[in-house]
């Protein structure tokens, strides 16, 4: 199912559970339980036949041969059928810890799991996302036996309160809690376990995986679409839970904080250290061991009036079953504010006394992977700006479109990017069609929230039409992101067009 069409039916699914809301839910039921219906016909068929296969000896008849066949194979059948949906979801890749080694973050979970109504939590791990969640693994396939797994980031922790993040897990734990109802949690199961299936039969390794694969091809998107507005009313649901257990006000301050320090680390923290690669052999400093202070020592740049409303005017993705922050303060009737960040009371004191091994455990982790790839990519920025320093000696005049291409690429590489910009201009200004380049020119100029790359995306596709996926995909993304809706499925209708019927649009796009 294409973008597109997937966003068209929400809207319309969006519709029909405002209208009717109980008797959509009854249809997302139906189309949960008809994800079993290959399993449950092959065994009604099997179980028709041995009844006539055996029930001839109760009147002294003799077996019938081709019946007993028929059960054998029917018998294969669905103990292959089983087999392939024993789909496997692995638990949450962090370190797993013990009550001993963390009693308060055991108590704190304890305590809002017999506020949620006694929640079990099976094992707990510590990660180094910014983010918690409670992953469902089932021990028999989609027939269940569900264990949970809660994960706790560390570096959430290092910024929340602790009523904050105990809202951040009781809203968690509202998913699996009677907030829903016991057919809210089931459908909540079922999602994640028909996705499961969805991606292994993206790769069958036997004939039972292809002859269920073409099946559940098919169902699995069109299920996560019908429950996917069941699954953003439980966001809701679940976020009201945590405000029951704690409070309205710490489940809103925890939201806003995820929003503005989640924008912090991946555009200024991790960012100003991946700068240094240009600069230094090595990391400067282990990011775990210092991400506390640097979210105190930079709360003016993260705590800030401008990005809360950035983020308040933030549509939720059409992929994405968590609603926009502003929807989301809005249903608990809160008022947005910027968030005060208090060292001293953060979440991080749960961890002890295993505070200090945890930093260290998720910075030697970092350095082991990143170590290798910071010193290649050190060596590579230097081999770059010395292949530069060629190119840049003569003017883009005499360069040729090969040798700029290169100069642009290069560029890009040392994080140059307003001269990439520029050398990509003096490109596309030359005669020829060039659709890598304006492919790349459209991309980068959406990242700057320029609308001119839409028109370069769609130049990009007319010149070469085996980049149609990738422009078309990158202008409505961006779009839907923004929030204009009709926009985005304007853009893609014309991208489409124009890949259906090359160049009958040139002129349009020389306008």
């Amino acid at each position: 199912m294409e973008r597109h069409e997937f966003s068209s039916l929400i809207g319309r699914l969006e519709r029909q559970a405002d209208d009717n809301p109980q008797f959509y839910a009854l249809k997302v039921g139906a189309l949960a339980a008809l994800g079993y219906a290959s399993i449950f016909l092959l065994a009604v068929i099997i179980l028709i036949t041995f009844w006539y296969t055996f029930s001839p000896l109760l009147s002294g008849e003799r077996f019938r041969a081709p019946l007993i066949v028929a059960c054998g194979v029917g018998l294969v059948t669905l103990v292959g059928m089983i087999r392939a949906l024993w789909v496997r979801i692995a638990e949450p890749a962090g370190l797993r810890v013990t009550r001993e080694e963390t009693p308060r973050l055991f108590a704190a979970i304890d305590e809002v799991a017999g506020k949620m109504g006694g929640v079990r939590v099976d094992s707990v791990s510590v990660s180094s996302e910014f983010n918690a969640c409670i992953v469902q693994t089932p021990s028999w396939g989609i027939f269940g036996n569900y264990r949970n797994h809660l994960e706790v980031g560390l570096p959430l922790a290092m910024v929340l309160t602790i009523d904050e993040l105990k809202a951040v897990i009781a809203h968690e734990m509202g998913h699996l809690s009677q907030a829903h109802g016991k057919f809210g949690a089931w459908i909540y199961r079922q999602r994640v376990t028909w996705h499961a299936l969805e991606s292994k039969f993206s790769n069958p390794v036997g004939i039972f995986d292809q002859i269920l694969g073409a099946f559940y091809g098919w169902y699995a998107p069109y299920f996560y679409a019908y429950s996917f507005v069941l699954a953003r009313n439980h966001e809701y649901v679940a976020d009201r839970a945590a405000a029951n257990v704690t409070s309205a006000a710490a489940i809103g301050a925890a939201l806003t904080k995820l929003e503005l320090a989640g924008r912090f680390l991946s555009e200024v923290f991790w960012k100003r250290l991946y700068d240094q690669v240009e600069r230094q052999p090595d990391p400067p400093y282990m990011p775990h061991a210092v991400m506390p202070r640097a979210f105190k020592a930079a709360e003016q740049q993260w705590a800030r009036p401008d990005w809360l409303q950035q983020s308040l005017k933030r549509y939720a993705a059409d992929d994405d079953t968590h609603p926009s922050l502003a929807e989301r303060l809005a249903a608990l009737d809160i008022e947005p504010a910027t968030p005060v960040h208090d060292p001293g009371r953060s979440a991080l004191t749960l961890f002890h006394p295993s505070t200090p091994s945890l930093v260290k455990f998720f910075d030697d982790e970092w350095q082991q992977d990143t170590g290798p790839k910071w010193r290649k990519r050190h060596t590579e920025i230097a081999e770059a700006k010395a292949k530069l320093s060629l190119l840049e000696d003569a003017q883009n005049a005499a360069l040729n479109e090969q040798e700029i291409w290169e100069k642009v690429l290069l560029l890009l590489e040392i994080d140059r990017d307003t001269q990439a910009l520029e050398a990509l201009d003096q490109l596309l200004s030359r005669q020829g069609e060039h659709p890598k380049a304006h492919l790349l020119m459209g991309r980068m100029l959406l990242d700057r929230y320029d609308d001119r790359g839409l028109k370069h995306l769609l130049l990009a596709i007319e010149q070469d039409l085996e980049l149609n996926d990738e422009a078309s995909r990158a202008g409505y993304v961006y779009l839907m992101r923004r929030g204009r809706e009709k926009e985005a499925k304007r853009f893609w209708t014309k991208a489409q067009d124009l890949y259906e019927n090359p160049r009958h649009m040139r002129d349009s796009l020389a306008d």
